[in-house]
């Protein structure tokens, strides 16, 4: 274990790269990477590395790492397995200062992939060198146009992804994106010979453009000192983690994948708790909670208000709330007769309020600014479909949640209508969800955590 994070800013930030393993073919990896890398805008010096020389995208290729300029900043390694020790070597040799190794067939494969990954391992320890990976599919920078990953780009935004695995990197991309959430920085560690899950949540713990930290594992390598560093992260900003092995059947399977040995499922379940940490059980709720929990602040108590202009949602939000922990108490009765005023008279005052189907959206608008003033700690506003109205509904909500202090979420249940609308929302930090339940899920972690932070606080 080397003593801190912070030799990774070469990594994420490299003012110069080479791509060792480079290629002309556009079937090869080795051309991937070079064309995600000059395709997604990176502005720094780029040297394709392959000893037969030629071009790659017009660039001249560099026989051999040895003939880099010194003190390249990152270095890409595109090789098989067999060159993998000695192009390290060269790599160290030439100050280059980190490298990514996106070749497989390491630990995860067997006894001659051990052997080699153990070596890597010893050489790795006597230099301040990093290496992301073996087995990996690479990271991203998305602000700052590194993308220096075999997978797809997303939008860029304020979340950021540590996973185990390089797939989750597009679907989790992919994900955020239909919901209109971005990512800034998304990175594969593969099978963790030097740089691990505790190193990256450290560094992007201390980014100021990540809001939000999810995590896809399967292990955890340096387990007491991740949960060190995410206690003091989810001081500053929220930390999700999918745990993947729960099972025997699922851990022998983490094996095969990573060479990753999966930990007792109970322990660790507690230990995140207990750290701040919200754990998902699903890859459904990862994504709900990554996205709710990036847009909304913390609820710092359980009374929530339920509106809606149907009944039957709000007894099932109602249902889904009390089910939580969360109170669900009446408007005051100078508030009630207020809403009286301008509500229909076989509306439903209480909570939930329900003012029956409408079009009119500055019901909406008129009915949170008076429940705003109650003693409650969110909203969620359920919306069974407005086909002729929603981008002014939307408007309404955007600005009503400008000007309450509670956070505000919203359930809208005609997904098919709201793609355009639910991005609009999202944009404007208002989470949408296309059911009661999930909305309520997230409020309910976000109330967990309120009280989390308030027992920090107090400790």
């Amino acid at each position: 274990m080397k003593s801190s994070s912070h030799g990774l800013d070469s990594l994420f930030c490299p003012q110069s790269i080479a791509v060792v393993g480079a290629s002309a073919d556009p079937e090869k990896m080795g051309f991937r990477v070079m064309r995600n890398l000059v395709e997604g805008g990176f502005r720094g010096p780029l040297y394709p590395v392959n000893p037969k020389g030629g071009e790659v995208l017009g660039r001249v290729c560099v026989p051999s790492v040895r003939r880099l300029p010194k003190g390249v900043d990152l270095a890409i390694l595109v090789i098989p397995r067999s060159g993998m020790l000695s192009a390290l070597r060269e790599c160290i040799d030439a100050d280059v200062r980190s490298a990514v190794a996106l070749t497989s067939g390491f630990r995860e494969v067997g006894e001659e992939g051990d052997r080699v990954q153990e070596e890597m391992e010893a050489l790795l320890k006597r230099t301040p060198f990093r290496l992301l990976g073996p087995n990996c599919a690479g990271f991203l920078n998305n602000l700052q146009d590194v993308y220096a990953s075999i997978e797809i780009r997303p939008p860029k935004g304020n979340l950021s992804l540590i996973s185990q695995s390089g797939s989750l990197m597009s679907a989790f991309a992919s994900n955020m994106g239909a919901r209109g959430l971005g990512v800034a920085k998304s990175v594969s560690m593969g099978n963790k010979v030097d740089v691990t899950e505790a190193d990256l949540l450290e560094y992007l713990g201390e980014d100021e453009e990540t809001h939000l930290i999810a995590c896809y594992l399967e292990d955890l390598r340096e387990g007491k000192r991740f949960l060190s560093i995410a206690r003091e992260v989810s001081k500053k900003k929220p930390i999700v983690v999918l745990k993947a092995g729960r099972t025997p059947e699922g851990k022998k399977a983490t094996f095969s994948h990573t060479g990753a040995l999966a930990g007792e499922d109970r322990v660790i379940d507690g230990a995140l708790r207990q750290v701040g940490i919200f754990r998902a059980e699903t890859l459904d709720e990862f994504y709900d909670l990554s996205y709710g929990l990036s847009l909304s602040k913390p609820l710092f108590g359980n009374h929530i208000g339920i509106l809606s202009d149907a009944g039957g949602p709000g007894v099932i939000a109602t249902d889904a709330a009390v089910g939580y922990g969360f109170r669900i108490l009446p408007p005051s009765q100078e508030n009630q007769e207020e809403l009286r005023r301008f509500l229909p008279p076989f509306s439903s005052v209480a909570n939930p309020i329900d003012m029956t189907f409408t079009r009119d959206v500055s019901w909406y608008a008129r009915a949170l600014g008076l429940l705003s003033k109650e003693p409650w700690h969110g909203f969620l506003v359920i919306i069974p479909s407005h086909f002729t109205v929603r981008n002014e509904l939307a408007e309404t909500l955007i600005d009503a949640s400008r000007h309450i202090a509670q956070p505000l979420f919203v359930s809208w249940l005609s997904p098919w209508e709201i793609p355009e609308t639910m991005r609009q929302l999202t944009q404007n930090k208002v989470p949408v969800y296309t059911t009661p339940e999930r909305a309520i899920h997230v409020m309910a972690k976000l109330a967990s955590y309120g009280r989390w932070l308030s027992n920090q606080e107090r400790l």
